[in-house]
């Protein structure tokens, strides 16, 4: 479950010392995977079963809990490419700050 994130912060952080563009289509990339996770991982819950019938004593007991987690990776990763994408955009704001001052 934490390897998604894991490795979106370790594939940023390496993308700094490479081009801007890099760094963007990475972030980019990753947040479209972990949206892809999390559809993936809300599709194979599918409906639960009524506790009733089944016994369950309720209905997040009656679903399988493998399928949570490629849903919860998928909702830690995009919330890890959120803070990233607010890291990085303070990050790219100082670098241009400090080109700005060193060419003037």
């Amino acid at each position: 479950m934490f390897i998604l994130p894991a490795v979106i912060v370790v594939g940023w952080i390496l993308s700094w010392w490479g081009a801007r563009r890099v760094r963007w289509i990475l972030l980019s990339a990753a947040a479209v995977v972990s949206v892809l996770c999390v559809v993936i991982g809300w599709h194979a819950m599918g409906p639960p079963a009524d506790p009733r019938t089944v016994s369950c004593s309720s209905t997040w007991a009656c679903m399988d809990p493998t399928s949570l987690y490629p849903f919860a990776a998928g909702l830690l990763g995009f919330g890890c490419c959120f803070v990233l994408l607010i890291i990085a955009i303070v990050g790219e704001a100082i670098l241009i700050c400090r080109r700005r001052r060193i060419s003037d």
